[in-house]
């Protein structure tokens, strides 16, 4: 009975493993199906290595593409300003500080607090800016928060910024007076924004300095071996009182770069207020609130910066240029010969 009773359990088993047909059951197939917890961590293991590897090198193409955007924003900027050139017979009007050791950061005689983009705002499709633009009146209010020009230059135009830096603004309590910010600057060559030659006396003179600028005839170097714009890196917050990057400031070395250090290098000299939020004074870039003002052309673009020159081309300019050519790069008559091209 016991040999009958163990063959009848065979003969269940195999039945319920096998159907009429000759095909294995569904009992069968969950039997052999899934993973053990040994294969289960290592195939985990192996998309962590997989995404490990991807990750630089999505990173990478994002930022390529955020370098390009920029470019393409510096061209925009080159064919404003060319054609602003051609309307005015020079190129735009950087701002109403007057330069000189005497006076430097003194108004213009009756001239308003105006940096370079209001006058470029047509050039660049803002004409509706341009037209509700005051320019009797400076940038900022006069008093009232909201009134006179500051709701047009609280108007962020895409073309401020350099896509791979953030989109910031100047906000109290920084001060009073609130503004967009951006990330590209005038060329003020190798000197402090005064351009005072007694400081230093082998500057040569570059398109823009405080209350002037160039004519395309005067730039004798030649167009395409001068610079006219670059970029900088904004405040890491909205209110914090740094200069930098404060484009739509005309006051000192809020809109320009020099060429004194080469790019991504030294240490800027500008505003910072620690009272006023720049408690740190190495972000974005190493900052001292001394005189003379100075800085630097930065980006977040790995190993340099985006430069626009003046017959409209952009070029990526590394970190490791010699500062003689990055210099010459920034004067507009010096006579000097590159040795080789920094493109």
């Amino acid at each position: 009975m016991n040999r009958l009773f163990l063959g009848q359990q065979r003969s269940r088993r195999g039945f319920s493993r096998w159907n009429t047909s000759g095909d294995i059951s569904a009992g069968a197939a969950s039997e052999a199906a899934g993973f053990t917890l040994v294969e289960l961590l290592v195939v985990i293991a192996i998309i962590g290595i997989l995404i490990a590897l991807l990750l630089p090198a999505v990173q990478a193409a994002r930022e390529a593409a955020r370098r390009m955007q920029c470019t393409n924003h510096l061209k925009q900027w080159g064919l404003a300003m060319l054609n602003y050139e051609h309307t005015h017979k020079a190129l735009v009007y950087p701002n109403s500080r007057l330069g000189g050791s005497s006076n430097c950061g003194a108004l213009a005689p009756n001239s308003p607090r105006i940096s370079y983009p209001p006058r470029l705002w047509p050039f660049i499709e803002q004409q509706p800016l341009y037209d509700r633009y005051d320019f009797k009146l400076p940038f900022h209010h006069l008093g009232t928060p909201g009134t006179g020009n500051e709701p047009i230059v609280l108007v962020q135009v895409p073309l401020y910024f350099c896509p791979s830096d953030r989109t910031g603004f100047w906000l109290p309590p920084a001060d009073s007076h609130s503004r967009s910010r951006g990330n590209y600057v005038l060329n003020w060559g190798a000197a402090d924004f005064c351009q005072d030659t007694t400081k230093y006396p082998n500057y040569r003179p570059s398109p823009f300095g405080p209350n002037r600028s160039a004519r395309l005839a005067e730039l004798v170097d030649g167009t395409s071996n001068t610079m006219l714009m670059s970029e900088v890196l904004q405040a890491v917050q909205d209110g914090i009182w740094d200069f930098r990057g404060d484009i739509l400031n005309d006051d000192v070395s809020c809109a320009q770069f020099m060429t004194i250090n080469t790019p991504n290098s030294g240490v800027d000299q500008n505003s910072c207020i620690a009272s006023r939020g720049c408690t740190d004074p190495n972000r974005p870039a190493p900052l001292v609130d001394v005189w003379p003002r100075i800085v630097a052309a930065r980006s977040k673009h790995p190993g340099g910066v985006n430069v626009l020159m003046a017959d409209g081309s952009v070029h990526f300019i590394s970190n490791s240029i010699s500062q003689a050519t990055w210099q010459a790069m920034g004067s507009m008559d010096g006579g000097e010969v590159l040795q080789q091209s920094p493109f």
